[in-house]
């Protein structure tokens, strides 16, 4: 999922780190899910049979529901792109029961990514921007260098505590 070896000493532990998949050699079966077609990665032609489901389908949903209730001990998921999108789908395979080391996360793409509002609750996506306003409170958010593996998002404070709800100029 993330290596942890390979991480600069200066990057702050919770940040994640992500590398290119790797094939299980002795996964049973193997289940790609795309957010698109441009988040493919070469390495889906080198496994043996692989189930690929596009985020761009309009069955998308329902079918990653099917295959998440009905995965078996020797599946290996592989997920790939945008970070908002890959922490959604992480977050559904675990509470399907997968475990960590059944789930290999790679950032294809880039676009959007998922902040957590400290001050009301909301988890929203937002862009690579370190400010920006919450849609649910309509405080101004500083996102910090902080990620949580639990909620696939960033942490996003308040920018002026003397102004909270002044928002963030864009």
């Amino acid at each position: 999922m993330t290596d942890r070896q390979s991480a600069a000493p200066d990057r702050l532990h919770s940040l994640p780190r992500y590398r290119q998949p790797l094939p299980r050699e002795n996964a049973t079966r193997h289940i790609v899910v795309l957010q698109s077609a441009a988040a493919c990665s070469a390495f889906v032609g080198g496994l043996e049979q692989p189930l690929v489901l596009n985020g761009e389908s309009t069955d998308f949903a329902w079918r990653l529901h099917q295959v998440l209730v009905s995965v078996t001990i020797g599946s290996q998921l592989y997920i790939m792109g945008d970070e908002a999108f890959i922490w959604r789908i992480h977050g559904e395979a675990r509470n399907a029961g997968l475990e960590d080391d059944e789930i290999d996360i790679t950032h294809t793409l880039a676009g959007h990514r998922l902040v957590y509002c400290a001050h009301c609750g909301l988890t929203q996506a937002g862009g690579p921007e370190p400010l920006l306003s919450c849609i649910g409170c309509a405080v101004g958010l500083e996102v910090r260098e902080h990620f949580s593996k639990r909620l696939g998002a960033y942490l996003g404070v308040c920018t002026n505590p003397d102004q909270p709800y002044s928002g963030t100029r864009s």
